[in-house]
């Protein structure tokens, strides 16, 4: 036996040199993704299944779950739950191929390719993944701050906003006024408000509340799907809804949470019972510190692979994102996800991540089984974003094919929840 050993114990240190570089072989090289939501999810998952373990795929986000704001409006109508568009990330995290952080991503350093989190850590990537959201700015709206979203929710982000409008929405008695002032562009979601409006009017008139008046006043002349809201709201909810263009109202002058007030330069209008203001938005902080934004805010991509035109190590994807025409929607998100996860996958397998492919898609419901959409395909012309193939629903659409617009986005919700946070 002693014999036994000590050959084994000389085999060993002659065939160290060779055993050394497999025992110190490097890590695979990591991909942090910072958020959580429908882009950043989206990548992990489509990286962690392409990269079958040959990429670590580390995805920093505090939150405990995910709540669809792009669906909220038919919780404001009283037709789905809240906890029908609420996800925990449960499922997620215990996904093979990602390594779940819980923890809040404050830093970019570009320099030392790091990630610096809340408590102080760094973590190390190979490349970066930027899904951050939008944040909002809180001093576009005079009068509007911080703390008067308490008072007037924007219910743009975070989920106690929401529960707030929503409670607030439901405290509106039979008569009472609304305001709502929707953002300029570039925004998340651009018909979002005016689905609301919409979402709103259906919710007072179906409680016995028909009397109550909506004022939208707005930053910008036109807006998205204008022409089928306006016939929309004449057509369901004739006298409740007032569309106010700067060119009527004379712009907002300033908006006062005391008294619950919004002053135009044609009308204040006095003791409302719930003003909703959702201000101008940019990319978060973590991006525009990190020098990724551009003049309008929010971060300059490529069309080829959704780098950024700052730093080729790190890609931005869905509303942080500067991507040509597309829209910030969940749909556009997700589409962006998969071409930047075949880019990271091409490039640290080797190959090719095919030519890219993008498409938007935005429903909006107007009434109960009366669904409209828009869409569009993007396609990379130089680096560049060219939109193509745009449609958008029709007037005169029949109510059956209305309802098949309202399903298919039902249809679409649910295959997304399954596939990325289930």
């Amino acid at each position: 036996m002693p014999t036994s050993r000590t050959r084994r114990a000389l085999l060993l240190s002659a065939l160290g040199g060779l055993a050394l570089p497999h025992v110190a072989r490097a890590a695979p090289p990591r991909v942090v993704v910072i958020g959580a939501g429908v882009a950043g999810a989206s990548f992990a998952t489509y990286a962690a299944r392409l990269l079958k373990g040959a990429g670590e795929i580390v995805l920093v986000e505090p939150a405990a779950g995910y709540l669809a704001l792009y669906r909220s409006n038919l919780v404001l109508s009283g037709m789905i739950e809240t906890r029908e568009i609420w996800t925990g990330y449960d499922a997620l995290a215990r996904r093979t191929g990602i390594k779940w952080v819980a923890a809040r991503a404050v830093a970019l350093d570009r320099d030392r390719r790091e990630v610096v989190l809340a408590d102080g850590s760094r973590l190390g990537f190979e490349m970066a993944v930027l899904a951050p959201g939008i944040a909002l700015d809180y001093g576009s709206v005079p009068g509007w701050s911080r703390e008067a979203a308490a008072v007037m929710p924007h219910a743009w982000k975070g989920t106690e906003q929401f529960h707030l409008l929503k409670r607030q929405l439901d405290a509106v008695p039979d008569g009472g006024r609304i305001v709502i002032l929707p953002p300029p562009d570039p925004s998340r979601c651009p018909p979002a408000p005016y689905e609301r409006a919409s979402m709103m009017a259906f919710a007072l008139k179906a409680s016995g509340r028909g009397e109550c008046r909506i004022f939208i006043v707005d930053v910008k002349e036109r807006f998205a799907k204008m022409a089928l809201f306006l016939d929309a709201w004449e057509k369901y909810y004739p006298g409740m809804i007032d569309w106010l263009p700067p060119s009527i109202h004379e712009g907002v002058k300033r908006v006062d949470p005391s008294t619950m007030s919004v002053e135009t330069g044609f009308e204040t209008y006095r003791d409302c019972a719930l003003v909703n203001v959702i201000p101008a938005q940019t990319a978060p902080r973590i991006a525009v510190a990190s020098g990724l934004a551009d003049a309008t805010g929010f971060c300059p991509v490529g069309a080829q692979d959704m780098r950024s035109a700052v730093d080729s190590r790190i890609f931005v994807l869905g509303d942080a994102a500067h991507a040509g025409a597309m829209p910030k929607s969940a749909f556009a998100a997700n589409s962006q996800s998969a071409v930047a996860a075949r880019a990271v996958a091409a490039e640290l397998l080797g190959g090719s991540g095919g030519p890219p492919e993008y498409e938007s898609r935005c429903w909006s419901l107007l009434a109960k089984g009366d669904g409209v959409k828009s869409s569009s395909r993007f396609a990379a012309v130089s680096n560049k974003f060219e939109e193509y193939d745009e449609t958008v629903s029709a007037i005169d659409e029949t109510a059956q094919l209305r309802q098949v617009t309202a399903d298919d986005n039902s249809v679409w919700f649910a295959k997304l929840e399954t596939e990325i946070f289930n």
